[in-house]
């Protein structure tokens, strides 16, 4: 007679197999535990091991060291003793099992390590038993034989990083034999687990099967739907017709688009901080748009406003960064009708970024092509001579900063002795259109003049100006190779001529950057008469002053209009005899003339002199401090001009001609300098 009734025989034996799994789980655990917790000591004394094996090496340097003295340390020794026979006892104990003293002092068993720890061990053994001889014989004499003990030094100074390393290596084997037991337990508890939880299954198999199975069906499609949230790196989300977010937003939503988009907000709110007005009101217009069943999806695409949109916001970016979104919006049918938008959100910041990085590349590599073929239309000799002047120019200054070194010289007035020279390389590059050596000694300025705008300048804030004379440098052998390799004939006279038309291009070239127009007018016959370095002065201060008086003399078009000027501003530049033994620099323009109302003005403003100072002088000193280092009545540096160095290199230049510089300016009719000097 059966005592259980067959109608529920399959939930008691389904019962009893939940037990029975309860009962295996418990007692593989019980004993998985068990070796775990056998592991946690054998890890912890095999980290002792290292402490050991350094705490020796130590003793046996301390004693070797006592020795040595004359004042050998009993309690030294006591602790080398100890700490020796705990190593070894210990690592025996690992070998081939036994008790060994705990971290606690109280014995504890060791179970002999698996195979791959026994390799460990038999490497650790071949390193250690010659050390544990070396030690044991310097023991065993009274006092302490000092030669072998030097010699147990030795070996423990040869050995015992090798001994530290295996002892990590048998820590480390250790660690991960007790991982994969602390693993293997969790695989068991997952499998007993899973089988409780299939014979629960079974067990209300018979009273709730339908509407089991109609929950698995909904659970597994939500499991679906929020794997593929979680996992897709784009903002996914519905739209409803109230314009807010869906209940289903991906992981990445909000770290694209901030905080605040979340389930159920309005997505205008989201957007409002990071769209301008009139691209939110587009948005909006589009979204209304979609919605509406007379527009056909396709044709809409093109109009979306936010296809691809810059936002700024921080974002973890820091406030001001500028990120860029891709913003796509596609109609929700439900039985033909329009429920929602799905809204898909891409940062394409690093697309954008890479594209304008290899824009970027593109034109720079496009311009520096051009400079290099611009290098082809210029005369031979005047290319050479200024390769050749920079080339000199740049080693004395690199003289000059390793002078400076063992020198208490005045940084400041070396920086503005720096800056005229490099000022001078630049009018000359811009002179002979060499757009490339412009700007790099352009970027040789902004360095100078960061440095001299600094309240206090020391020997190591001059590291950087090295780094720009080599790169200077490199770019002249450049381009000396490129010519030389061209078979360009570097022996070639320069003309005047071709002074006068470096010039002229250098006027045209600032007339256009500065919306101007001019004409310039040249009459230097007698340059061929002077020899070349007075040649190559003049032409420095001829340059230095086109530049000044381009810049900062003719009047825009409109300006000189008003003042019943023709529109295009004259400059004259000429050489001149005004007797055998001296010659003459003239450069005039007709623009707009020097005020010293404004000079004076801009040197109370910069805060070098105070209005006292200053109305103690008269006009004509007025005048002379536009010669002055870092004084410009520009505001802001541009290409030509606002660097405060271009009439400090005239000075210089005419001081070098042995010169006299004589200045006439009537405002708003013209500006003459006046260089007269003898050869």
């Amino acid at each position: 007679m059966n005592i259980i009734p067959k109608k529920y025989r399959q939930i008691v034996l389904a019962i009893a197999a939940f037990l029975l799994f309860d009962l295996g789980v418990l007692v593989l655990n019980f004993y998985t535990s068990f070796q775990i917790s056998s592991d946690a000591v054998a890890i912890n004394l095999a980290g002792r091991q290292r402490m050991l094996s350094q705490r020796m090496t130590k003793s046996l340097v301390t004693i070797d060291l006592q020795t040595m003295q004359g004042k050998p340390d009993d309690n030294a020794l006591k602790e080398l003793r100890t700490t020796v026979d705990l190593f070894n006892s210990t690592l025996d104990a690992f070998a081939h099992g036994g008790t060994v003293l705990g971290g606690n002092n109280r014995p504890v068993t060791l179970q002999p390590v698996r195979a791959a720890g026994q390799a460990i061990l038999s490497q650790s053994d071949t390193l250690w038993q010659p050390y544990l001889d070396a030690i044991q014989s310097a023991l065993s004499h009274s006092p302490i034989d000092a030669t072998q003990l030097h010699a147990a030094v030795q070996i423990g100074l040869e050995r015992n990083v090798k001994l530290l390393g295996l002892m990590n290596d048998l820590t480390t084997q250790l660690e991960r034999e007790a991982s994969a037991k602390a693993q293997r337990l969790r695989l068991i508890q997952t499998i007993g687990i899973a089988l409780a939880l299939l014979n629960f299954g079974f067990i209300l198999f018979h009273f709730l099967r339908q509407l089991r199975e109609s929950d698995q069906i909904i659970e597994a499609a939500q499991q679906e739907t929020q794997e593929i949230l979680s996992t897709v790196k784009e903002g996914l989300f519905l739209l409803g017709p109230d314009l807010r977010i869906g209940n289903q937003v991906s992981a990445s939503l909000p770290s694209i688009l901030g905080d605040k988009a979340q389930p159920g907000a309005p997505l205008l709110t989201v957007l409002e901080n990071r769209l301008n007005p009139e691209v939110l009101q587009a948005t909006r217009d589009y979204i209304e748009l979609l919605f509406g069943e007379r527009v056909k999806e396709n044709l809409m695409r093109d109009l979306n406003p936010i296809n691809l949109v810059a936002i700024q916001d921080g974002q973890g970016r820091g406030a001001t960064d500028t990120r860029y979104l891709s913003v796509q919006f596609n109609r929700v049918l439900v039985q033909g009708k329009i429920s929602h938008l799905l809204v898909t959100v891409q940062e394409v910041s690093e697309q954008i970024r890479l594209q304008q990085e290899l824009e970027a590349v593109t034109s720079r590599t496009h311009g520096e092509v051009e400079a290099l073929l611009k290098l082809l239309s210029i005369d031979n000799a005047s290319l050479m001579h200024y390769l050749d002047q920079a080339q000199q120019t740049l080693e004395e200054i690199n003289g000059q900063l390793q002078s400076s070194q063992t020198s208490t010289q005045n940084h400041l007035l070396l920086i503005n002795g720096i800056f005229r020279r490099v000022h001078g390389l630049k009018g000359d590059a811009a002179m002979l259109g060499l757009d490339i050596f412009e700007q790099m000694a352009g970027e040789f300025e902004a360095v100078l003049r960061q440095l001299r705008e600094q309240p206090r300048i020391e020997g190591h804030d001059l590291v950087s100006i090295p780094l720009k004379i080599d790169a200077f440098l490199e770019r002249l052998h450049s381009v000396r190779d490129l010519v030389l390799r061209m078979n360009h004939n570097a022996a070639d006279s320069r003309s005047v001529t071709a002074h006068a038309k470096h010039l002229d291009q250098l006027a045209q070239r600032i007339a256009r950057d500065q919306g101007k127009l001019l004409t310039l007018q040249t009459d230097l016959a007698l340059l061929e008469q002077l020899p070349e370095k007075t040649q190559t002065t003049l032409n420095a201060i001829a340059v230095q002053l086109l530049r000044n008086a381009a810049t900062h003399g003719i009047e825009p078009p409109d300006e000189r209009i008003g003042r019943a000027k023709n529109e295009a501003g004259t400059i004259e530049i000429s050489l001149l005899r005004p007797a055998d033994d001296e010659f003459a620099l003239k450069v005039r323009d007709d623009g707009r003339g020097i005020d010293p109302e404004q000079i004076r003005d801009k040197l109370i403003r910069s805060g070098r002199y105070t209005p006292e100072q200053v109305a103690q002088w008269d006009q004509r000193q007025i005048v002379m401090q536009i010669f002055e280092p870092g004084f410009s009545t520009l505001d802001h540096a541009n290409r030509d001009a606002g660097h405060g160095v271009g009439l400090d290199v005239v000075k210089e230049q005419v001081a070098n001609l042995g010169g006299r510089l004589r200045i006439s300016s009537v405002p708003h009719k013209n500006t003459e300098f006046l260089i007269r000097f003898t050869v």
